[in-house]
């Protein structure tokens, strides 16, 4: 029992000896790599083959916005055919459509070819993101999925900083390294996806328990009580449409404002600090520091969260209202000092709500539709980053600014409507973890 205790409160020190959960990380870190590499890829491919960066903007486009409409249908169909065996298989299919990019290109192909090639990529893996999620469910305990998420939200945010690097690097030679970077990353996150490898990395069946979606939710403690959750009774999962789900519909509308808010702060920091008399370098320190708040207490949310008694929907009420004071203090706050603690304290809050409205759904939705839920919780993100740019595209820099937090504000004043009694407002349960797997 002592061991088992320990191992609960060291979730950290658990996950980094777990070799299935490396394997997963760095298949989403190489999976994730194409998406953020693409739009400076294109656009240097399209400058040197082409003349102009206008056929890159457009092929960045059909990289971007099919994704956001096909990830809840494709993410249905890997539901359907099977999540483990699907996933890398559509996986080779995209390496391979981003591969012909780079051989249409050099073959000088006419520019709807190379249109096509984008788009066949981009809606074969649109549903890859959410099915990675589940997958996670296969990989380490339930107990576990929070610390994990946080864990990832690291690993996201050295992502995000090494993909222009690697651009830059690939494309010394010749820009169409660059894509095919982007097909050689693709086939090893399929490979390192691939239902062998990720056997073979499996220590014993004993490690596994049921997934994150099979936990029993217990309703809501009452507020003050100190009681541990894991004492109440459990409701299961809601079956049926997704969009008939009230509760996973207020963390689609979660997600959606986590894009716009920082959507605003990642297109808006230019223009911001132009506004100022500074430019890129300062611009791009703000980004840093964002991300470096963020992976600090994704560490310190990976560790500590499992004594979090607030739940859940709580936990996202307080981040966004942090979020929304911050943002507002980006649009209205005089000098570049006041700039960075503004910046620090939205970073503080990314990584934490990035975990919570990844692993709340998953207590939500029945297996079966696992992957369908967390793509349509990858496209509500995608359109609120582009909320951001949209809004920038029509109204002034602090008129722009000053919406960023605008869905948050809906969000909070939907949560009444979508979440009742019926659902939980508290942290589900998280099974103590087995003896086998606290050795």
């Amino acid at each position: 029992m002592t061991r088992t205790v320990k191992a609960a409160d060291r979730p950290v020190l658990v996950l980094v000896r777990s070799a299935p959960y490396w394997r997963w990380v760095l298949a989403t870190m190489m999976l994730r790599l194409p998406p953020i590499m693409a739009p400076m890829a294109f656009v240097l491919v399209s400058m040197e083959y082409r003349g102009g960066p206008a056929l890159g903007g457009l092929l960045v486009g059909a990289a971007l916005l099919p994704g956001v409409v096909a990830g809840p249908v494709c993410g249905r169909l890997l539901d359907r055919l099977g999540t483990e065996v699907w996933t890398p298989r559509v996986l080779v299919l995209g390496a391979v459509a981003r591969l012909l990019l780079a051989v249409a290109f050099l073959q000088d192909a006419p520019d709807w070819i190379l249109l096509l090639c984008v788009l066949v990529g981009t809606v074969i893996t649109s549903g890859v993101s959410g099915a990675t999620r589940t997958l996670l469910n296969k990989t380490v305990p339930p107990h576990l999925i929070g610390p994990a998420l946080s864990l990832d939200s690291i690993a996201v945010e050295l992502v995000v900083i090494s993909a222009p690097f690697l651009v830059a690097l690939s494309a010394v030679a010749d820009p169409l390294y660059a894509l095919i970077a982007m097909g050689v990353a693709t086939l090893i996150g399929a490979a390192l996806l691939h239902p062998r490898s990720r056997a073979s990395a499996t220590a014993t069946p004993e490690d596994h328990a049921a997934p994150a979606a099979a936990v029993p939710v217990p309703p809501a403690v009452p507020s003050g009580s100190a009681a541990p959750v894991a004492a109440e009774p459990a409701v299961a999962p809601a079956a049926g449409s997704l969009w008939r789900n009230r509760p996973f519909l207020f963390w689609v509308l979660v997600t959606l404002a986590f894009g716009h808010l920082l959507g605003t702060a990642d297109i808006g920091v230019l223009p911001r600090v132009a506004e100022d008399g500074g430019g890129t370098t300062r611009a791009a320190v703000l980004t840093g520091v964002l991300g470096a708040a963020s992976a600090v207490t994704g560490l310190a949310y990976a560790w500590y969260a499992h004594r979090i008694r607030m739940g859940f929907v709580r936990q996202a009420v307080v981040l966004l209202l942090m979020m929304i004071a911050s943002s507002l203090a980006i649009a209205l706050v005089d000098g570049y000092a006041a700039l960075v603690v503004a910046f620090v304290a939205l970073g503080l809050c990314t990584a934490p709500l990035n975990t919570v409205m990844n692993e709340a759904p998953g207590h939500l939705v029945p297996e079966n539709r696992m992957t369908e839920a967390f793509s349509t919780l990858v496209s509500a993100q995608s359109i609120g980053f582009a909320l951001a740019g949209g809004l920038l595209s029509v109204l002034p820099v602090d008129q722009m600014l000053l919406l960023g937090g605008a869905t948050a504000v809906l969000t909070l004043a939907a949560a009444p409507a979508l979440l009742s009694t019926r659902r939980p407002d508290t942290r589900p349960a998280r099974p103590e973890p087995s003896r086998e797997y606290a050795r």
